[in-house]
Formats: structure tokens, C-alpha cells, sequence
């Protein structure tokens, strides 16, 4: 079974590993997202990660994973799955076009409640920041969903850690009576890609990165990071099955392989379980976010949320 975790101030747990939805409707049909999502409420999972702009890519031009996941919800009568979605993302053929704003956030939220036939949203993260805009008016509309009971705990997306603390010194110290925490790009595969272009890195198209900064900050104010794409693609899988050849992965990457190839042996749990289980176990408080493309993949999150054990020797970066 996936463990629960409940993080100071947050009205519900939280599972250890979140699934993500991206590809429900606009890459899978109800039928094999219906059966993702079976698999992993009956493994206790209890956390979905969506987004008002998942499945817009598609034909159809909507919120397809928000819908599909609010096709399930209403076809299988469930209540207790904490769903987290998120507002403010440009538009797929406008991305130099800021939609970090009240009137885009308010627009997207109605549209979410109503497509996953929820009164509440648990989690509602803005998607993308612009630095141009004050972080005050940010927090503020994220806030007031919060007071209508249209949203149970506001958070981010995509920010950066001087973005984060400012909003914080904003919120003062009563911040998690609102707020949830954050999610940025973490992972094994990402920390070893950093350290080998000199321990900076910039991420591609807006999205950010969870480097030194960000996660002192984590530590220090014990803010919960929801880490998205926790697994690297499952990178170190396809590493070792050859999908990835060898000369495609920079010396840090082959130095962690080598050590996830001796714990694997020894313990029996998959590499890709091992990626999900560092997220867990390397002293920040993390969940990690990670999509499958099949039922079986689900058996990963149930070792990661099993491993006991510090893993944070792994990373490359030093602290």
C-alpha cells in the first residue's frame, strides 16, 4: 500500500507518491486512464496531480486530463481523493503571453471545479510566475480563493526560491493556514544534470528547477515540495535497459547508475522505485509527482513509499 503523509498545518494526508495526470484524455482514453486510476486507489493512493492546461494539446483544444479525472471521480463515487490543479498557464499557442493574473486564475478555476465536479479544489497551485507582477497581487487572488471555499490550500508552481520568500514574509508566520507548499522540477537525474553543467541550470520554457536556494529554503521553513517529474522519465531505467545509450548520460548520472544498480541488487526494488524513494528519503520534505504509462509501473510506488532509509548520499550536489 502507498503511506500517507500529513505535513504541519495541511487539513488532509497527502500519499507519498502523487499521480500525475498530463496524459489523461489528451494522450489515453477513459478506458486505460480509468484503469491507472483504479489500480492506484485501490493501492491507497489518495493524490493526483492535474492542471487547467493538461490535454489543451489535444484535437479538442480542452482541459481533457481535468475532465477525465472528473469522469472517474463521478463514475466511481469517489470522495476522499486529494486532487491538486493549477491556473495561470499560457495558452499552447501563445506562450510569450502572461496569464498570471486575477481575471485568468478566477476564469481557470471555475472551469476546474466545474470539469472535476468539485466544489472544493484540496490544492490549487498557480502554474507559471511572472516576475513582473508583484507577488502580493499573486498571493492575494490565490487568497481569496482560499476565504470563498473554493480552494482548500493555495500554492506554486514553477518558482523561484526569492519568489517564494517574498510571498512568505508577505503571508507572515501563519502561512500554512493557507498555503501548501510548492512544486518545481526535482530529481535524481535533475540534480546530476545540474551538477555536471557546474551546479546552475537553467530549465527550459519557464519551469523551474529545485536547486541550492530552493531547497535551503524547503528545509529551513519545512514547506512540503511536490516534485514533479520525480522520476526523470524514468531515466535511469531506460539507462539500464539500453533505451538511453551510455555516452547519452554525463559522468554524474553514470556514478549514481553504478551506486542505484548495487542498492538494487541489494534490496530487490527497482531502479525507477529507487528515484521516487530518493524524493522520500533525502531530508527535505518531498512528495514525489510522477505519471506511468501502464498499470505495472504503479507497483514502483508502493517500494518507494515502502523504502526506509537516508538516501540523500546519492546526490551529486553538495549541500
Amino acid at each position: 500500500m502507498i503511506r500517507g503523509i500529513r505535513f504541519e498545518g495541511a487539513p488532509f494526508d497527502l500519499s507519498a507518491v502523487c499521480l500525475g495526470t498530463a496524459r489523461f484524455g489528451g494522450g489515453y482514453g477513459d478506458d486505460k486512464s480509468f484503469a491507472i486510476l483504479d489500480r492506484y486507489y485501490a493501492m491507497g493512493g489518495r493524490f493526483l496531480d492535474t492542471a487547467n492546461v493538461y490535454g489543451r494539446w489535444s484535437p479538442s483544444g480542452l482541459n481533457e486530463s481535468e475532465r477525465t479525472v472528473g469522469r472517474w471521480l463521478k463514475a466511481r463515487g469517489i470522495t476522499d481523493m486529494i486532487v491538486t490543479s493549477k491556473c495561470c498557464h499560457y495558452a499552447p499557442d501563445a506562450h510569450d503571453v502572461s496569464r498570471v493574473n486575477r481575471a485568468s486564475a478566477m476564469a481557470d478555476l471555475e472551469q476546474s471545479r466545474r470539469s472535476l465536479g468539485l466544489d472544493t479544489i484540496p490544492v490549487y497551485l498557480t502554474h507559471r510566475d511572472n516576475p513582473d507582477t508583484d507577488i502580493r497581487v499573486i498571493v492575494d487572488f490565490l487568497w481569496d480563493m482560499v476565504k470563498e471555499g473554493k480552494v482548500s490550500r493555495f500554492g506554486f508552481s514553477n518558482y523561484k526560491a526569492d519568489r517564494i520568500r517574498a510571498a512568505l514574509d508577505y503571508l507572515g508566520e501563519d502561512w500554512r493556514g493557507v498555503m501548501i507548499g510548492v512544486s518545481d522540477e526535482w530529481s535524481l537525474h535533475a540534480e546530476c544534470l545540474t551538477a555536471d553543467a557546474g551546479g546552475e541550470r537553467e530549465a527550459p520554457d519557464g519551469m523551474v528547477t529545485t536547486g541550492r536556494s530552493l531547497k535551503k529554503l524547503f528545509a529551513e521553513e519545512g514547506m512540503p515540495l511536490l516534485a514533479f517529474a520525480a522520476a526523470g522519465g524514468g531515466f535511469y531505467s531506460k539507462l539500464a535497459d539500453g533505451r538511453i545509450p551510455p555516452e547519452k548520460a554525463g559522468p554524474s548520472d553514470r556514478a549514481v547508475m553504478e551506486r542505484l544498480r548495487e542498492l538494487s541488487a541489494e534490496s530487490g526494488v527497482s531502479l525507477g522505485a529507487l528515484s521516487l524513494a530518493y524524493v522520500l528519503n533525502s531530508g527535505l520534505p518531498a512528495i514525489p509527482i510522477s505519471a506511468v504509462s501502464d498499470e505495472k509501473q504503479l507497483e514502483d510506488f508502493e517500494a518507494a513509499s515502502a523504502w526506509v532509509g537516508d538516501l540523500s548520499g546519492l546526490s551529486p550536489l553538495p549541500g
